[in-house]
């Protein structure tokens, strides 16, 4: 009776098989070494997902954020950037925008539905911190702003409990205010703030709105959940210096670039500026806010990428020194191979596959190190997400597997080029 022989494809798969069981015996034998070879895939591997994972759950929740302000809104500002933040030199001597600006644009812009105001109110008044208290307890992150009585419905804010502002209570400068969800919890505690009084630089008001948790935010925070929100009127008649004014100018439905034209129209003439003058004020919209922090993630990304490739470079050297010492010690053990008829490809394969096991064990054990990092991250920061996407793993995965099969190609060449004759002869 005649033995079958093998097909092609099951002889390349036999071989495949007795490849990588020599290759993970070969590592075991030598465990110390490559796990010390690996360290530099490991910490490269750890940085490229770690940073990927932040970036990635930070953008989605600033575009989160930015969404929640509205889609079709345009915010219009004096300066570029953040309203709390300090003006730049090239922008210092820029005109505040003002309150009465926001019915002239909604009156002359067709496309613009209406126009909210917030007023940014400094942390530091005179010297001293805006503290909001109530009872014995007390916030000292509390940041104070004027509202419109419909910027609550321009930004789509709800209410966990209370209202907004009326126009009535706007135009008396009335004392009253809007708190949001973290605020009312460090005053309050659990109960409801709406009807309750707080003080806030030396004046009580009565709470008459508290807006639910706002959504995105960086690293867990939505600044929003921190605001006291006085009505405009009451802004300008309690500090009659601050003029940080934000108009949020919202669209009609799928004219927005159009009402973002007609909107920098209307304020170029209500600032008085010549047809050749540039601009001296700021339009954005929650997309293009977003496309920027994209851009600098992606520089953010770049820099860790140029910096986790140094480190995979260091472990390449490192896997590639324990290959080179590998065929160095095993040389009579590739000529026996080879003088019993080992083709030069299996030896070659087989070093290539220690050497790409090698560095993908350091792989995995990098981006299991950064998931435990990640994790560790969510559970310390409320409301923060660290969790590596899958393309991040992926990469991870794919990058130190590439780096060991490049770092050991030279030494399985050399190892594949043996003469049978001078290897057996090796001591």
């Amino acid at each position: 009776m005649s033995v079958p022989h093998p097909t092609g494809w099951q002889a390349r798969m036999r071989l495949w098989r007795e490849v990588v069981i020599l290759a993970f015996g070969s590592i075991r034998m030598n465990l110390s070494r490559s796990i010390l070879a690996s360290v530099g895939i490991v910490i490269g591997i750890v940085t490229v997902v770690l940073v990927a994972s932040v970036l990635a759950n930070v953008r989605n929740q600033v575009a989160l954020l930015f969404r929640e302000l509205g889609t079709e809104n345009i915010f219009a500002f004096h300066l570029t950037g953040d309203p709390y933040a300090a003006a730049s030199e090239r922008e210092a001597q820029r005109k505040a925008l003002k309150p009465e600006f926001a019915p002239v644009i909604a009156r002359l812009a067709p496309s613009v539905r209406e126009v909210a105001v917030q007023i940014i109110v400094p942390t530091v008044i005179d010297g001293r911190p805006l503290v909001a208290r109530a009872g014995g307890a007390e916030s000292d992150t509390v940041l104070v702003e004027g509202a419109s009585p419909n910027l609550y419905d321009v930004i789509g804010a709800e209410f966990a409990a209370g209202r907004p502002f009326t126009d009535l209570e706007n135009r008396a400068g009335a004392r009253v205010c809007v708190i949001g969800a973290s605020l009312s919890r460090a005053l309050f505690g659990g109960r409801s703030a709406v009807g309750r009084t707080l003080q806030l630089s030396g004046e009580t008001y009565t709470v008459v709105g508290e807006i639910a948790p706002r959504k995105g935010g960086f690293f867990g925070e939505n600044r929003q959940d921190s605001v006291l929100a006085l009505p405009t009127g009451t802004v300008q008649r309690r500090y009659p210096g601050v003029d940080r004014t934000v108009l949020y100018i919202r669209a009609k439905p799928g004219v927005r670039e159009q009402a973002r034209e007609e909107a920098a129209f209307v304020l170029r003439r209500l600032r008085g500026l010549a047809p050749d003058a540039p601009d001296d004020f700021n339009l954005s919209s929650a997309d293009q806010i977003i496309r920027t922090f994209d851009q600098v993630s992606a520089a953010i990304g770049a820099v860790t990428v140029a910096l986790a490739t140094v480190s995979l470079l260091i472990g390449g050297i490192g896997i590639a020194n324990v290959m080179v010492i590998a065929v160095t010690e095993r040389t009579r053990e590739i000529g026996v191979r080879l003088a019993l008829g080992a083709p030069r490809s299996a030896v070659l394969q087989q070093f290539l596959v220690e050497a790409a096991v090698l560095s993908g064990v350091g792989g995995l054990a990098g981006v299991l190190l950064a998931v435990l990092l990640g994790l560790l991250a969510s559970l310390a920061v409320t409301g923060f997400s660290a969790v590596p996407p899958g393309w991040a793993v992926a990469a991870g995965l794919g990058m130190s597997v590439v780096t060991g099969i490049l770092a050991g190609y030279l030494p399985a060449r050399r190892a594949a080029s043996l003469d049978p004759v001078e290897a057996l002869r090796y001591e």
